[in-house]
């Protein structure tokens, strides 16, 4: 509802009172010239069409938000020299094993400072993952 009550208020005008074309118009002037995330103008797009269909019962309301843009790229894979450079200043044995096992497992910072040795089953080279990203457990 914060998106009709936004576009009621850009507007100047009773949310009833909204009609199509100003709607289908604007959702690119979100994108383009406030900058918004596209997740946001399909949030925005959702209330809209919402709002319309169930209360205004209008039709079906046609958007034309355009198609979300360049995805994030993968991130950048150490080589085997680089990987040597990060762990050799580690002169402390723990560290070390630290710094191998966040690198070889995957883990994320927050993982690794949560890891205990009962995590480790060696035998069958894995690593127990608890309350991970989104509190979900995994394996690595």
């Amino acid at each position: 509802m914060t998106a009709v009550a936004g576009f009621a208020t850009f507007y100047a005008c009773s949310p009833d009172r909204l009609r199509p074309e100003p709607i289908r118009t604007s959702l690119p002037h979100l994108l383009v010239e406030r900058r918004l995330a596209w997740s946001a103008c399909h949030h925005a797009a959702a209330g809209l069409k919402f709002f319309s269909t169930k209360t205004l019962g209008w039709d079906v309301l046609h958007l034309n938000l355009p198609p979300r843009t360049g995805r994030l790229p993968l991130p950048h894979i150490l080589s085997i020299e680089e990987r040597q450079r990060l762990l050799t200043p580690a002169r402390n044995p723990r560290h070390r094993v630290l710094l191998m096992t966040t690198d070889a497992a995957g883990l994320r910072v927050s993982e690794v400072v949560r890891l205990r040795r009962t995590d480790s089953a060696s035998d069958r080279l894995l690593r127990r993952v608890e309350q991970g990203k989104g509190r979900k457990d995994r394996s690595t």
